[in-house]
């Protein structure tokens, strides 16, 4: 493999980071401000004219006097223009940049969190950043609130991140089946990450039975949520993707007496 073309792209890619960064005009960056040490409390900063996502630093995790510095630095239409995406993912909010002066792996006893909020809809998100040493978006361990809509990440020890949503294709999981009174007999679902109304094919990968289904309900509740007396009740909890309405479930398996399929595949169906 030729080294020096993506040692280009890199050095290219770089200069004009560099440069937009730098360029910008104070009305430009969202954040623009010092961050003192040693950090008393919990400290968490958000724009006032973007509330899509926020910077939260947690009591004592400073090392030293830092200056952050954040801005949106490609729109999420025009992503693909400057930046190669993972095959079948597609940019679900805008591409921040945040750069922190100065900083070492020992800036942050405990690195600081983002909290990015998403649009529910036909499509599942999950949090990326660009590493500048691969060339490629690398995907973030995130915490999911479904209520608020928000996903949470533990920023790279990076000077420079640059961080993005991107709607995945598809989920892998379990599937349960449940019975809603309102549409008994229907061909439908509830999911924690699709929005109402929108439809997703499940696949079951067991068989390669599938069945599409319009999302009606809220859930399943995770494990987590659980209280002991469901537990006393149910049994052990296994975590969901999608619960399927009991109609839709026999379009995968010959008996509700499974309880749960241990493998399916739900891809969004774009309206």
């Amino acid at each position: 493999m030729n080294l020096k073309f993506p040692l280009l792209i890199f050095a290219v890619l770089g200069l004009l980071t560099i440069f937009i960064a730098s360029s910008a005009q104070a009305k430009d960056w969202l954040y623009f401000e010092s961050i003192n040490y040693p950090l008393l409390n919990d400290y968490t900063i958000t724009p006032e004219d973007n509330n899509e996502i926020s910077l939260k630093f947690l009591a004592g995790s400073t090392y030293s006097q830092l200056t952050l510095k954040m801005m949106t630095l490609v729109e999420k239409d025009n992503i693909g223009s400057f930046f190669t995406l993972p095959d079948g993912k597609t940019p679900a909010t805008d591409l921040y940049f945040m750069n922190f002066t100065p900083i070492s792996d020992n800036s942050f006893s405990i690195q600081p969190q983002a909290i990015i909020k998403y649009q529910p809809d036909d499509h599942y998100k999950e949090a990326y950043f660009y590493d500048w040493t691969i060339l490629e978006f690398v995907k973030l361990e995130s915490v999911r609130d479904e209520i608020n809509k928000t996903l949470t990440v533990d920023l790279p020890k990076r000077q420079k991140i640059m961080i993005v949503l991107l709607n995945e294709p598809e989920i892998v999981g379990k599937a349960s089946w449940y019975v809603h009174p309102k549409y008994e007999n229907q061909l439908i679902a509830a999911s924690r990450d699709f929005a109402l109304d929108s439809k997703v094919n499940v696949y079951n990968l067991y068989n390669n039975k599938e069945v599409v289904v319009t999302i009606k309900d809220y859930g399943p509740k995770k494990c987590s949520d659980w209280t002991e007396k469901e537990q006393r009740l149910m049994g052990p909890c296994q975590d969901r993707v999608i619960d399927l309405s009991k109609t839709a479930f026999l379009k995968l398996a010959t008996t509700t007496g499974v309880g749960i399929l241990s493998s399916v595949k739900v891809t969004p169906i774009g309206n």
